[in-house]
């Protein structure tokens, strides 16, 4: 599968508001196997860093957990030495796209620009399930099962799905998988201020 390279990345946050980032998990794919994957804990911004009940509840991370994480900027400067200039593949990537995007902006920092692709909107097209959830897509795929709303696990679990299903369709590039009009892309530029 030479030339199907991407990273998936899947975000936590502590409330409702897209900025409050807690969690980030990446996975590195590339011709079409996950080569590397890293997660880690995030201080969310000062500005949106109360946990909800409810975001807790799902994801199980707590204001304590956090306590000594990395805030924002050394975090994304970690997520774009480990990307590179993939395009991101995120499992409903309007949500995690928006969270880079509110962790930045909270943060006083340009956003990346890498393009994003979903996977929600892959699945729909092509493996014609009810529910496209992640757990879902993991068990009609037959990817066993795993930590969901973890999110190294869930990234992870995201790369398998997409790799299995261009493996699935002989679907071998991105630019086929996700046909330009059905795409989220836009354009990437470097990070400013930060040093990678």
């Amino acid at each position: 599968m030479h030339g199907l390279n991407f990273t998936a990345i899947d975000f936590e946050t502590a409330n409702s508001k897209r900025g409050s980032v807690c969690a980030v998990g990446l996975a590195r794919v590339m011709n079409g196997v996950v080569v590397e994957s890293a997660s880690w804990l995030i201080k969310p911004p000062r500005s949106v860093s109360e946990f909800s009940s409810i975001n807790v509840a799902v994801h199980g991370i707590r204001p304590a957990d956090v306590r000594s994480a990395p805030g924002w900027p050394e975090s994304l400067r970690r997520i774009m030495d480990f990307t590179g200039d993939d395009p991101f593949v995120a499992h409903n990537a309007p949500f995690d796209r928006s969270v880079l995007r509110g962790a930045c902006a909270e943060s006083g920092l340009e956003p990346p620009e890498n393009p994003f692709h979903c996977s929600v909107v892959l699945a729909r097209r092509l493996l014609g399930l009810e529910v496209n959830k992640l757990p879902h897509i993991a068990r009609a795929l037959g990817l066993g099962t795993f930590r969901h709303h973890d999110a190294g696990s869930d990234a992870e679990i995201c790369a398998a799905a997409v790799v299995a299903i261009a493996r699935q369709h002989a679907l071998h590039s991105l630019d086929v998988l996700w046909p330009a009009a059905g795409s989220t892309s836009t354009r990437r530029t470097r990070v400013s201020g930060h040093p990678a």
